[in-house]
């Protein structure tokens, strides 16, 4: 299978010219050892995997021996030896922050703690994706939704779009997946990551008495993506404690499998700060909800709701790149039920991004964004994703952008 570079691999290369450790997170197959594996500049660095039982006993009885060849390396699936990270510093501080490492693996718990603790000052940490779909197309990093954020003019044009919406959504982001020959292959790919997450990374971290309990809290959640959480209405769907329910949430977010965004609110706006919960990849969403097809997501009321998953993966993948990851949040008035579907903020601006599953927009649908706009001062522009192709402006500041282009 040939390669496809990833967005990624620019902003990796510059963060290596400042710090001597980069901490490479992610869920389980976005592709984080393939980018590893291939990425030119890499080509001449030393590469570890952590999965080879003879490299892990090494790491974990003789680190330093480990390392024995003065070279850039790369350790992959590092959170299983986290004390590997005390060598890892070790060696920095003795060239003089002149030898390079990349510590990767699945976004856990011991990899995120264990570094910030031991390699303060000295690491940066990035965190790679699914595909986007520009990525995956070829397309330039800096698409509208970059441009809009960096202030550029919006610009009328028409698109065309080489893939189906519905295909799309329901294939996601996992590469794996969205690179399978036929629907049969990726249904049967999709099924084998679930089980494995399950089996592999959950139970890595903390013994799950029920399992088949916690596979149900995940059918609850993709069921309910987008969707203010209900922990008591979870727990019954589950059959789990409200305990349980709450700390095998922290554990889905903590392995960036789940995203939980919080509600935008000025001070005195009477608006919902209660989260909402999404899937890092519309295609698990759609599987653990019983989607077993694309032609499933035909229906408008079912296709809008991972319609909005997907333009999040999509969000993700352009904040991943930035400089300083801007927040990401969503906006709900308690009175008048005016919501948009994404606000993005950072630094004292804002923009509004809704998601229609619509192929037309017309100004009747850019109420809520219009009073988002006038409520906020500092969102400079409102954003309506949805299935059509053309670029245009609805109203003032609000534009209607296709999905394909976002």
């Amino acid at each position: 299978m040939k390669y496809i570079p990833r967005w990624l691999e620019a902003r990796l290369l510059e963060v290596l010219k400042s710090h001597p450790v980069v901490v490479l997170t992610g869920p389980r197959q976005v592709g984080k050892s393939t980018l590893l594996e291939h990425a030119e500049f890499l080509k001449d660095w030393r590469y570890i995997t952590l999965d080879d039982i003879d490299a892990l006993e090494q790491a974990r009885e003789d680190p330093k021996g480990l390392f024995w060849e003065d070279r850039p390396t790369i350790i992959d699936e590092a959170q299983r030896c986290p004390e590997l990270m005390l060598t890892v510093k070790y060696l920095v501080d003795k060239s003089d922050r002149r030898r390079n490492f990349i510590l990767s693996g699945s976004g856990n718990i011991s990899l995120r703690q264990a570094p910030r603790e031991t390699l303060a000052g000295r690491a940066k940490y990035l965190h790679l994706t699914g595909f986007g779909y520009r990525e995956m197309h070829g397309l330039p990093a800096q698409g509208l939704l970059g441009q809009i954020w960096s202030g550029q003019e919006v610009k009328d044009s028409n698109t065309k779009p080489t893939i189906d919406l519905a295909q799309s959504i329901w294939r996601g982001c996992l590469p794996g997946v969205v690179l399978a020959s036929n629907e049969k292959i990726a249904l049967e790919r999709l099924s084998s990551y679930i089980d494995t997450y399950i089996q592999r990374d959950i139970q890595d971290l903390v013994k799950i008495r029920h399992p088949q309990h916690f596979r149900r809290l995940m059918e609850a959640l993709a069921q309910a993506t987008g969707w203010e959480s209900v922990q008591d209405e979870l727990s019954k769907a589950c059959g789990e404690t409200r305990t349980n329910v709450s700390r095998y949430m922290s554990l889905l977010k903590d392995t960036n499998l789940l995203y939980e965004l919080k509600g935008y609110c000025l001070k005195g706006e009477r608006a919902y700060k209660q989260s909402k919960c999404f899937w890092f990849d519309s295609g698990s969403a759609c599987f653990l909800a019983g989607i077993r097809s694309a032609a499933q997501l035909k229906k408008p009321h079912v296709r809008g709701r991972y319609l909005e998953n997907f333009i999040l993966q999509q969000i993700l993948s352009w904040a991943s790149l930035q400089l300083s990851a801007p927040e990401i949040l969503y906006w709900k008035l308690k009175a008048q039920g005016a919501e948009v579907d994404f606000v993005i903020s950072s630094a004292g601006r804002a923009i509004g991004i809704e998601v229609k599953s619509s192929n037309e927009i017309t100004f009747g649908d850019t109420r809520p964004m219009r009073e988002f706009l006038k409520s906020h001062p500092q969102a400079s522009k409102g954003i309506i994703v949805y299935a059509g192709n053309k670029i245009y402006p609805v109203a003032t500041n609000i534009y209607a952008v296709p999905w394909t282009v976002f």
